[in-house]
């Protein structure tokens, strides 16, 4: 019995010992590792090209659906905001746009947690989508 319990506790350190040999060499920042959720992209966004901005704020009715208001600076008409998936199963924000001079543009955006961005394609009716990225801002700055 005495025995037993010696190798066991000697197999339990061994592979304590081991294991420890497994964790990475460097530090990963947390942004860099961790996965875009819905509730990164909440808050005042400032497309870096230009005075267009985003105001993205969560709302009670479903998980897809989102509030969003759009500045060019003066208010632009959201006719629709959405949360999906892209092809890679990130999640991603879609804003419709319905006003004069956006019938209809759209914005696809995505969240780099890395940068912590949000980049995706701008893109008017009938015409090619332009890639984009907004930084984060306090609103009023």
């Amino acid at each position: 019995m005495f025995l037993r319990l010696f190798i066991l506790s000697h197999l339990l350190i061994i592979t304590a010992i081991a294991q420890s040999g497994l964790q990475p060499k460097y530090d990963i920042p947390p942004t860099i590792a961790k996965l875009p959720e819905y509730s990164d992209f909440l808050g005042f966004w400032q497309r870096a090209d230009g005075g267009y901005s985003l105001q993205v704020e969560p709302t009670d009715q479903t998980a897809n659906e989102v509030n969003v208001q759009y500045f060019n600076p003066a208010p632009i008409h959201v006719e629709t905001a959405t949360f999906d998936e892209d092809e890679m199963g990130q999640p991603r924000l879609t804003v419709v746009l319905r006003d004069e001079g956006y019938p209809g543009s759209t914005y696809r955006l995505i969240y780099l947690a890395e940068r912590q961005v949000l980049v995706g394609i701008y893109a008017r009716p009938g015409e090619e989508g332009a890639q984009v990225y907004f930084v984060q801002r306090e609103a009023g700055d």
